[in-house]
């Protein structure tokens, strides 16, 4: 490229963009003004809210049979908490009144709480007063029979009310302490609780790493929502904009190549993505570091000037990525309006990543390293917390910045050929398949999205059958033939539906349960290196197996019906849909991977990635999409069969796994040997391989 022409492009999207409002607004003033309200607003509400809670007079009710001894217990607490020096909700006033109808009074808000003393028995799954105000993973406390029972009735959505249930439980703890001590004395103990033991606790992490902490869980989040919002008007209106406007044309036939106007426009989408970077990080060390707002000796601690120095540094690749794939996804965009519909999977997808520091136990040690911009967000928040892991740090960056530079390779590449505009417009004229491979990918992400949103909006605890009805047949099924419909498409071929030799039977019988094994024993080998809590694991294990469900509808809805409606929209329509992009052994991998990621949970994407590469190589070497559909569905019987009878599949020994894996190969070997290769692949139709005769 010529260094000039490509300077003298620059400068004229640079003034373009000076000139442009929208660009100064989403990526200067917006940057600038949000992060000193946020610290200003977050810092004013809290202390606006401490005072007014300490200020205010909370009124709460006793009743009960036992009331009298409630108050006693309550009196015992204010001294104990008093003589300890307790503070924070030991402020809060709370003042008594006559209880009424307590109910109808907390109700209307005329009280904060009530206490119900009474000598019901609420034991572990009861559904009295205190189950029903227990908070979620609270246990409730044995009762002793004879002893007065006390219920704290609050509302949990109210801000005073929760504030003042926490403080009516901590004086009914310390009252009933401070009451067992004297009773101890009286029956001739020689101490007082608190006098048998003294207990200290010592934080060995300083203020600086506490409050580092808090910031690096989300500061690459918010830096991401910036760039990617100013990068995306940036990146719209230099080519997708300028498509619609017709003006894209005229830099085509002047003298400057392709590469450079592409060249171009991408150092002008990075330039933007850098000042959002510099500012944000600019303004975490002024405003904290240097302490311009108001903030604690810790947060000025956690981002000193050092400290900042590297964050930029280590943001540098991310802000380099997100530039690269926004000018692809606008090069792509045959309008502004598509482009604009483009970037909002863009948008979702670009923060997950983003969203790596905030789970628990994840540490830049381990795979996350080589996931680009979750790695960069683990070192963020591990170099906030005082941890300078050098040379993990700099293999984090190294995989962001080659990914960064990969992508920016692949954008110029792809926008640089003779397609840019005219085959664009031509695929977009002609619609039918040739659209539909274009855009197969797009429309998988946007799959992805309302499979996410979906989750979101049903919640963890709704009846599965509902989120299997919404992803399977509502998502994957209808989403698949929407796109077989919307494209014209022949659905004999985008799903397969071919016969097959009857020895591929036998190949799957075999091969179905040593893939499942072998998919546990891969399972436990990424465990060494990303762990998954064994909670996770067992609260995965109860929602998947929910009880009450009877064991017909667990067959259905969980092996036969997964075993149908996904293979159709992964091995059926993306795979069609990607045929001809890749090469047969790296199109069974991504189809495989993307299978993986549809599954979302962390510690499910590498077992289900290595499932969804066995089924696509299945689908390739027979060219149907009936053995993946058996073998699916037999991978989930048996895992749900392991799990009805706690079959401990993932603690055998080494030799059970390798036996599997060879098992597999068997079977893969016997496909091999008598392959009848799935129609139009890449690299196959030239050597007269892409009308394969399917008959059996």
């Amino acid at each position: 490229m010529r260094r000039d022409v490509v300077t003298t492009l620059l400068g004229n999207e640079l003034r373009m963009l000076v000139r442009d409002r929208r660009t100064i607004v989403l990526s200067v003033l917006l940057p600038l003004v949000v992060m000193p309200l946020m610290l200003f607003g977050s810092r004013w509400s809290e202390q606006r809210r401490e005072r007014r809670l300490a200020e205010t007079e909370m009124s709460y009710a006793v009743t009960g049979p036992h009331a009298d001894a409630v108050r006693r217990v309550l009196a015992f607490g204010e001294a104990r908490l008093a003589s300890e020096g307790a503070a924070g909700r030991a402020r809060m006033k709370l003042r008594e009144v006559p209880p009424g109808d307590a109910a109808a009074m907390l109700e209307k808000g005329e009280i904060v709480f009530y206490l119900e003393a009474t000598e019901a028995a609420f034991g572990e799954g009861a559904t009295g007063p205190d189950a029903e105000t227990r908070r979620p993973g609270e246990r409730a406390e044995r009762p002793v029979p004879g002893v007065p029972e006390v219920a704290i009735v609050f509302r949990g959505d109210r801000d005073e009310s929760d504030e003042a249930f926490a403080r009516a439980r901590a004086l009914l703890r310390a009252g009933r302490a401070e009451a067992r001590s004297l009773l101890l004395v009286e029956r001739g103990f020689p101490a007082r609780g608190p006098d048998v033991a003294a207990v200290v606790t010592r934080d060995t992490a300083t203020a600086g790493h506490v409050a580092g902490l808090t910031l690096g869980r989300t500061l690459t989040l918010l830096l991401l929502f910036f760039v990617l919002s100013g990068g995306s008007v940036v990146a719209i209106d230099a080519l997708a904009g300028e498509k619609e406007r017709g003006t894209l044309e005229t830099l085509l036939v002047s003298a400057a190549t392709r590469g450079e106007i592409v060249a171009a426009k991408h150092l002008a989408i990075l330039a933007v993505a850098l000042v959002v970077t510099v500012i944000q990080v600019g303004n975490f060390l002024l405003y904290i570091g240097f302490k311009l707002i108001p903030v604690s000796a810790g947060w000025a601690a956690a981002v000193s000037p050092p400290v900042a120095g590297l964050l930029l540094l280590l943001y540098l690749p991310v802000a380099a990525l997100v530039s690269s794939v926004l000018l692809l996804v606008s090069g792509r965009a045959r309008s502004y309006k598509e482009a604009q519909l483009a970037f909002f999977p863009v948008f979702l997808l670009g923060i997950l990543p983003a969203l790596a520091p905030l789970m628990p136990g994840v540490s830049l040690r381990s795979a996350v390293v080589a996931v680009p911009i979750a790695n960069v967000a683990v070192a963020v928040k591990e170099v906030l917390t005082g941890t300078f892991d050098w040379p993990m740090i700099a293999l984090a960056w190294a995989v962001t910045a080659l990914a960064a530079a990969g992508v920016a390779r692949l954008a110029e590449r792809a926008l640089s050929a003779e397609r840019l505009v005219s085959a664009a417009e031509r695929v977009e004229a002609l619609g039918g398949p040739e659209l539909f491979e274009r855009r197969v990918a797009r429309n998988f992400a946007m799959m992805w999205v309302a499979l996410v949103i979906g989750g979101v909006w049903l919640g963890e605890d709704s009846d599965i059958r509902l989120q299997l009805l919404v992803n399977l047949g509502g998502i994957f099924l209808l989403g698949s033939l929407l796109m077989v419909r919307a494209y014209r498409l022949d659905p004999r071929q985008v799903f397969a539906l071919r016969p097959v030799r009857p020895v591929v039977w036998l190949a799957v019988l075999a091969g179905a349960p040593a893939g499942m094994l072998s998919a546990v024993g891969v399972f436990r080998l990424a465990n060494l290196v990303l762990p998954v809590p064994e909670k996770m694991m067992k609260a995965f294990g109860e929602a998947l197996l929910p009880e009450g469900l009877p064991l017909w509808q667990v067959l259905v809805l969980l092996s036969i019906a997964p075993g149908i409606f996904e293979e159709l929209a992964f091995r059926g329509t993306l795979l069609h849909g990607l045929r001809r992009r890749f090469s047969p052994p790296v199109l069974a991998l991504v189809v495989g991977v993307v299978f993986g990621v549809f599954h979302v949970a962390l510690f499910r994407i590498v077992p289900t990635a290595f499932l969804g590469i066995a089924l696509a190589a299945v689908t390739l070497l027979t060219g149907s999409i009936f053995p993946a559909m058996v073998w699916h569905a037999l991978n989930n019987l048996l895992g749900l069969l392991a799990g009805h009878y706690r079959w401990p599949l993932d603690e055998l020994d080494l030799d059970f796994y390798a036996a599997a894996a060879l098992v597999l190969a068997a079977s893969f070997w016997v496909l091999w040997r008598t392959r009848r290769p799935y129609p139009g692949l890449r690299g196959t139709a030239d050597r007269g391989q892409g009308t394969v005769d399917s008959s059996p």
